[in-house]
């Protein structure tokens, strides 16, 4: 669940792996739970392939072509200001969720960066003891109890549930960012920093991408399983970001969740 913005579905899936479940009770269960939250897989595959496509055509050839121009400096400097540009939302959200001393971390962070940082191009409030961290209303929502609803694919934008969507479009109404330029009728800066973002964490992720994608039995039903189980994560913040590498345990699939959703190849 993230704030407002332009990601392909693969965004979604960065970060997990697979990996197998010798309990086959526990396989049952997982089948099971699985058919519960995917009630419309067939559309959710279609979508996933379009997706998949898409990427193949367009965005994976820009991605490779900054990744290989761009110097890394330069590369990690836009990043971090586009980071910077959404620690409004973080900072609203971890309020909404009653998260006071991240809050308050937040506000500090957007600071330090924002003036000492030159806007955010360089994080040196981490080098001061402030981490990232990342909060959005569709997290917000899960915290307050309400439901996260089937598993979805679209177009564009890639893995979500109905609560998701509306997190993000929550989102994109928290952001100053997004309310100035909609206010002064500059709505393209607002799909080009999309734009920007999606080409970014493309090329940021793009060796990620490349092994979970080799090392999937099926592409779809690993992106699946990766998204509800961060979802969830997320949710009773029980891990960060950081933990969720390829191989993690907390995001392996069983070999039944292959067997059961078919290859995706």
């Amino acid at each position: 669940m993230k704030s407002y913005r332009f990601y392909i579905f693969f965004v979604l899936a960065f970060l997990g792996g697979c990996g197998h479940n010798s309990d086959p009770s526990s396989n049952k269960d997982s089948v099971e739970s699985i058919k519960n939250q995917d009630p419309f897989e067939p559309f959710n595959r279609k979508m996933f392939e379009f997706n998949r496509v898409l990427d193949g055509l367009i965005l994976e050839p820009f991605a490779n072509v900054y990744r290989n121009s761009v110097h890394e400096n330069a590369q990690r400097s836009i990043s971090s200001f586009l980071y910077n540009l959404a620690e409004p939302v973080t900072l609203a959200n971890d309020f909404l969720q009653a998260k006071k001393d991240r809050g308050f971390e937040t506000f500090s962070r957007f600071m330090i960066n924002t003036t000492f940082g030159l806007f955010g191009l360089f994080d040196v409030a981490e080098k001061l003891g402030l981490p990232r961290h990342q909060e959005d209303f569709g997290q917000t929502l899960g915290i307050w109890g309400v439901p996260s609803g089937p598993y979805l694919v679209l177009p564009l934008i890639g893995s979500s549930t109905p609560t998701s969507l509306v997190g993000r479009t929550a989102d994109f109404y928290l952001s100053p960012y997004n309310y100035y330029m909609v206010h002064y009728k500059k709505r393209q800066y607002i799909y080009v920093r999309l734009g920007v973002e999606t080409l970014v964490r493309r090329a940021q992720y793009a060796d990620d991408i490349k092994n979970f994608r080799e090392n999937s039995i099926d592409f779809y039903a690993a992106v699946r399983s990766f998204y509800l189980q961060n979802q969830k994560a997320q949710i009773q913040d029980t891990t960060d970001r950081e933990s969720l590498a390829p191989g993690s345990d907390a995001f392996n699939l069983n070999d039944d969740d292959a067997d059961i959703l078919g290859e995706f190849k």
